[in-house]
């Protein structure tokens, strides 16, 4: 995919959508090819801030404890995308939207990008850097499900778009957050 329309897709309901659908990729190519690469880069950015500037965000624990740490988001990632998936298709049946397995996967593992890669965040030395680069990415996660929502299940009706997004937003948030708790909690000192 071109990364100008990928850039595009947060503010879009096309570019970037139409190459996307055009793909026909199965549930486990999604996966594999997209999911499962991009899940490693949280885990690499815990274990960089862990080991260069852990310090900047006022932790101070032995680097097995940041590997652990790592290793259980990164099993919790991929659990949770395919799990966003079928709450997607579920949210989508209570609105009388028809869709399958595979665009609802789509759309969850489309919308879980701007996650990972605000990621890189920790890389800042900086807790309120880190914060803004990770709040930015949950905002861009939430344009990309909206605008997502309403092109890969086909909606006719932005406003659609618009209460479906919310109502998985809502719970991919919490789910986000309960995540973010997960790798402070056993941190903290």
């Amino acid at each position: 995919m071109n990364f100008l329309k990928l850039v595009k897709m947060p503010f879009s309901f096309h570019e970037g959508w139409d190459q996307l659908d055009t793909t026909h990729a199965s549930v486990v190519r999604i996966f594999l090819q997209l999911v499962l690469p991009l899940s490693l880069l949280p885990p690499a950015m815990l274990l960089y801030a862990g080991s260069h500037h852990a310090s900047a965000y006022m932790i101070n624990v032995a680097p097995t404890r940041w590997e652990a740490v790592a290793a259980v988001f990164f099993i919790a990632e991929l659990i949770t995308v395919p799990l966003m998936g079928i709450l997607l298709k579920q949210i989508a049946s209570t609105y009388q939207i028809v869709t399958d397995s595979r665009r609802s996967f789509l759309l969850a593992a489309v919308t879980a990008i701007p996650m990972f890669l605000s990621s890189v965040g920790l890389a800042i030395p900086n807790m309120w850097g880190m914060i803004s680069v990770i709040v930015l990415g949950l905002l861009l996660a939430a344009s990309v499900l909206y605008h997502g929502a309403f092109y890969i299940l086909k909606l006719e009706d932005p406003s659609g778009a618009e209460v479906l997004s919310a109502e998985a937003f809502a719970s991919g948030a919490l789910v986000w957050a309960l995540l973010c708790a997960f790798v402070l909690l056993p941190l903290m000192n």
